[in-house]
């Protein structure tokens, strides 16, 4: 698999993602239903920290895409693995999960909202799991290079603040306040 068929994807799938956050906001007629039982003063800290995970995905996918070269980006491996040349597959797999899965919260949320029942909190929290271990897995994937690979720890700096948050805000914290 090349750097550019993953670069592609992610080029086009998120638009698609703001597409689906616009469409679900006006699909409802009072967005502030999906924050369910978060407090006021907790959205306003949440909120910030939304515009932090997206400069932090630009970060990591500059690193990605455009800092570092395609053997480089190949050269990407688990820690507890040796590089073995798969690392642009692994991208793939994880912008895939990460990314298919923050297209699809909002719309199953609202299909709890419209019709509450055990399946669809299940999916809702499912995906934003997915989402949040995701973004953990590109910190997991860029950890073993960041001595190796040039401003790896601006990738890795991209990825934590992706991670609080995926993984803490949405996945951890909007689930256990939402309601279910």
């Amino acid at each position: 698999m090349k750097r550019s068929t993953v670069f592609w994807f992610t080029t086009l799938v998120g638009p698609v993602i703001l597409a689906s956050y616009w469409r679900g906001v006006h699909a409802v007629d009072d967005p502030m239903v999906y924050w369910g039982g978060v407090s006021q003063g907790m959205q306003s800290l949440i909120v910030p920290w939304m515009f932090v995970a997206a400069v932090g995905y630009l970060l990591m996918w500059h690193r990605f895409f455009f800092a570092w070269s395609e053997e480089e980006v190949a050269s990407l491996h688990w820690p507890w693995q040796e590089d073995d040349g798969q690392g642009v597959r692994r991208l793939m797999v994880l912008y895939t999960a990460f990314l298919l899965s923050s297209m699809m919260w909002i719309d199953l949320t609202r299909i709890y909202i419209d019709s509450p029942s055990l399946l669809s909190a299940t999916l809702v929290i499912g995906v934003l799991w997915t989402a949040g271990l995701a973004s953990v897995g590109f910190g997991v994937l860029v950890w073993p290079s960041r001595q190796r690979l040039p401003a790896a720890k601006v990738a890795l700096a991209g990825c934590v603040m992706l991670s609080i948050q995926c993984t803490w805000w949405d996945a951890t914290y909007w689930v256990t306040h939402f309601g279910f």
